[in-house]
């Protein structure tokens, strides 16, 4: 086979390569460790006769023809970078010529002209020590604060585009974020209402059973009511939203920017940000609040359908006990939360997508990312929004 693809001649100071047949991954086998073999030897020769010579800077000139190749690949590419490195090893100044490329040839051969062939690749430790571990966890550590330290500096981008708006409100892309809204809220609608439906008739249910041991079954309907307006709905609305939503925006934000539709809007002068960041974040802040409400008014219902089928309680009563036991507190507090969370959101789910390389994995990878970023984001700020609610209510501000 070997003898089929290559013809390798050294003679005097040069060294001339004819290629022929299929130069494929296929059809390689273990061609390139005799090539490279054979070209050793070769410059072995010349090194020896050089010595002979006594020409220290003797140079070589080194030709490689290619007229009778058929097809070639990245993998046979990569074969001749080695031997191109071999020959610069042997003297810098050495003459490389390239005879008759095919155009293909010519194409992969400049796409991998700054591949190093010499970089350092991980090695897999089979021994981990407590210092790795240590370092690992720092590692870890570090890029987990320079990911949420992006999140100010995409809040002041969202705040200059608001501005932008304001400022020139007809050129806000309108149709863009009717779209969107559209996509994000009318298909989550049934999911966030059957969850949120079952999520209150699961806590009433236990509700129910837990709360008569204290002595305090009067006021079951009115803490399911508090605790579902206040916390469970937009806790499972974001969620899903997260899930649903933000992975969305990052998976189309990213196969953009691996069919390079980013790089083109930016080379014809468009906003990024202005085309396909503040529609999204428009429509998301718009989106949030009308899913939320439906969770509440969903986990109210899944309360009274239970009380209704197991314990008898009719709408009626069921109705008068949540208007009293719900002020418009609670559900403002709810309320309160969904523009902090849907920006969040909707932010570190663009800014994954714009970091996504030219390739599927990278697209999996920050798609990932986005989900996990939001769902921690969506707990955290609905933790500190609803310890400060909870705070000032106590001392009477709310």
């Amino acid at each position: 086979m070997s003898e089929k693809l290559y013809r390798l001649v050294t003679q005097n100071n040069q060294i001339d390569l004819h290629l022929s047949g299929r130069w494929t991954l296929s059809n390689l086998g273990d061609i390139e460790a005799k090539l490279v073999l054979e070209f050793e030897q070769g410059l072995d020769q010349l090194r020896l006769g050089k010595t002979t010579l006594g020409g220290a800077s003797q140079k070589i000139v080194y030709s490689m023809y290619a007229e009778k190749i058929e097809a070639v690949d990245t993998s046979a590419v990569l074969i001749f970078k080695k031997l191109e490195n071999l020959v610069r090893t042997f003297n810098t100044d050495s003459e490389i010529h390239y005879v008759d490329l095919p155009n293909e040839f010519a194409s992969l051969k400049d796409k991998l002209a700054e591949y190093d062939l010499n970089q350092p690749h991980e090695v897999a430790h089979k021994f981990v020590s407590p210092s790795d571990i240590l370092a690992a966890f720092g590692l870890a550590s570090l890029n987990l604060f320079k990911a949420f330290w992006e999140i100010p500096q995409l809040f002041g981008l969202f705040v200059y585009g608001l501005f932008e708006i304001l400022r020139r409100p007809f050129e806000f892309k309108f149709t863009s974020m009717v779209f969107h809204l559209q996509q994000m809220t009318i298909p989550a609608i049934a999911i966030v209402a059957s969850v949120s439906f079952m999520v209150g008739a699961v806590l009433t249910e236990q509700a129910v059973v837990r709360l008569p041991g204290f002595g305090t079954e009067t006021f079951v309907v009115g803490f399911i009511g508090m605790v579902t307006a206040r916390e469970t709905s937009i806790l499972l609305t974001g969620m899903l939203v997260a899930g649903r939503t933000s992975s969305a925006i990052t998976a189309e934000i990213g196969s953009m920017r691996m069919n390079e539709e980013i790089d083109a809007m930016k080379v014809m002068g468009l906003d990024v940000m202005k085309f396909l960041v503040m529609p999204r974040a428009i429509a998301m802040l718009l989106t949030l609040p009308i899913l939320t409400f439906i969770s509440i008014v969903s986990g109210f219902a899944g309360s009274g359908v239970l009380l209704y089928m197991r314990y008898e309680m009719s709408f009626n009563e069921f109705v008068s006990l949540i208007y009293n036991g719900v002020e418009i507190s609670d559900i403002g507090t709810a309320m309160v939360k969904t523009p902090f969370i849907a920006i969040s959101m909707v932010l570190v789910a663009c800014s994954e997508g714009l970091k996504v390389r030219s390739n599927a994995a990278s697209l999996g990878y920050h798609t990932t990312v986005s989900v996990v970023k939001s769902l921690f984001l969506v707990i955290i700020i609905d933790s500190i929004i609803a310890i400060y609610f909870t705070q000032i209510s106590t001392f009477g501000g709310w």
